[in-house]
């Protein structure tokens, strides 16, 4: 059997967290470039805020950049947390959790968004069940950084003292 003193580093269930995150940048990443990329940012951008045009309104323009603003901030969160993950910092769950919360977060305003500002009479049970997934989802990894032994001593670096989870315990 394993002792808990050996349940250190970036090993085990640890290996899926760090894969998440780099396909959550991966992800955000892809979003932010198809959005500039959908958007050919200078001729549809005028076109959108142009009174006289066909496409005008003033809802997609916010739309698209609170919808661009968010992912900047949640890839930039999001490259922080890789840095905290691989020096091992003890500032790495709380990090996590906070960012695993506000993707759901962000995820719900741009739904919101999506519904009240480009679908206002449009409803479709998928755009809730997204959302209970990634709770569920959520939820699960939150839980696993809380009461994970192997999470409280790997990620000790930069604490005043470097005492383990084990050493505690023994």
């Amino acid at each position: 059997m394993i002792k808990e003193k050996e349940l250190k580093g970036l090993g085990g269930w640890l290996i899926l967290v760090g894969i998440e995150l780099f396909s959550y940048f991966f992800y955000i990443g892809y979003v932010i470039f198809s959005i500039l990329n959908v958007v050919d940012f200078i001729d549809v951008w005028t076109q959108l805020l142009d009174p006289y045009s066909k496409m005008h309104t003033i809802h997609l323009g916010l739309f698209i950049l609170g919808d661009m603003g968010l992912n900047c901030l949640l890839l930039l969160l999001n490259a922080y947390i890789i840095f905290l993950y691989f020096t091992k910092s003890y500032k790495f769950p709380n990090f996590f959790i906070i960012f695993s919360s506000s993707f759901i977060v962000f995820k719900l305003i741009e739904r919101c968004w999506y519904l009240f500002i480009i679908l206002p009479f449009e409803f479709e049970f998928s755009f809730i069940k997204d959302i209970v997934i990634a709770i569920i989802y959520t939820s699960i990894w939150i839980a696993y950084v809380l009461k994970s032994v192997r999470v409280k001593n790997t990620f000790v670096n930069g604490r005043h003292s470097e005492v383990t989870h084990s050493d505690i315990i023994s």
